[in-house]
């Protein structure tokens, strides 16, 4: 069973995930990754739920085309779908985690402190929901901490929120708080998170006759996964860490 700060954080995402629009987009990035752009339209379903309907699929994309977050390109005579310098965009900002993952620690953590009046409870509990998007994780009570340089996009929400005031955000170069990949999983529930990445390799890996259904639904579950994943670096991570394998596993049979 996930933390409750988790479960939380499942429930928010998952909500994104939801959209038929972001999914589709998620799809065209290839599963957050834009190094291969152009997709056959028909292959993104994959990403896609895997009872979501054929019809269902082609309002979606007939909608992201509407809104200039996807366009259609043409490739040696077949047509492709291909997210747009406004997709990108707004993907990178409703899942701003997700595009940190191929960068390398700058060995510093971003700490942050807040100090909100129990009669502020609902600004308190928005404000904990963007730590968790962003990926903190609680050190102590109003403390929280994050490997990610994501100093621009918090400071941008806290001056956007009016809360400049009641958060205070630093970096450190040294948590002095014993070994690091001990204290990363005493916040985060690696151990739950490592066990279900491991249960889908396993799965994906167990016979390589699965369904296209099957498949579509063991991508999904990687989703749910990736999203509640604080995509720790690789440093911190233990080193049975089963993420980048399913990760692989699933980009070589898309």
């Amino acid at each position: 069973m996930l933390r409750s700060s988790y479960v939380e954080c499942i429930l928010i995402l998952m909500r994104k995930l939801l959209r038929p629009g972001d999914l589709l987009k998620l799809g065209l990035a290839e599963a957050f990754d834009f190094y291969q752009e152009l997709r056959d339209p028909l292959g993104l379903g994959q990403w896609l739920s895997y009872n979501y309907r054929r019809k269902n699929f082609a309002a979606t994309v007939k909608r992201e085309l509407k809104t200039g977050d996807i366009e259609k390109v043409q490739k040696n005579g077949e047509i492709y779908l291909r997210l747009t310098t406004n997709g990108k965009k707004k993907i990178i900002r409703d899942f701003p985690l997700l595009f940190l993952t191929n960068k390398k620690w700058d060995d510093k953590w971003r700490v942050v402190i807040y100090d909100i009046a129990e009669v502020s409870r609902s600004i308190r509990q928005n404000l904990r929901r963007k730590l968790q998007e962003l990926g903190f994780g609680m050190i102590q009570k109003s403390v929280w901490v994050s490997p990610h340089d994501i100093v621009a996009d918090f400071t941008e929400y806290l001056e956007s929120k009016k809360l400049t005031d009641m958060v205070f955000m630093f970096e450190a170069k040294k948590l002095l708080a014993g070994d690091e990949k001990e204290l990363v999983r005493k916040i985060w529930p690696l151990e739950e998170i490592n066990k279900q990445y491991a249960d889908i390799y396993a799965h994906a890996t167990h016979d390589d006759r699965h369904t296209q259904s099957v498949m579509n639904k063991i991508r999904q579950d990687y989703l749910k996964v990736l999203m509640v994943d604080p995509l720790l670096p690789k440093e911190l991570l233990p080193d049975d860490w089963m993420g980048e394998k399913v990760k692989e596993l699933l980009m070589g049979g898309s």
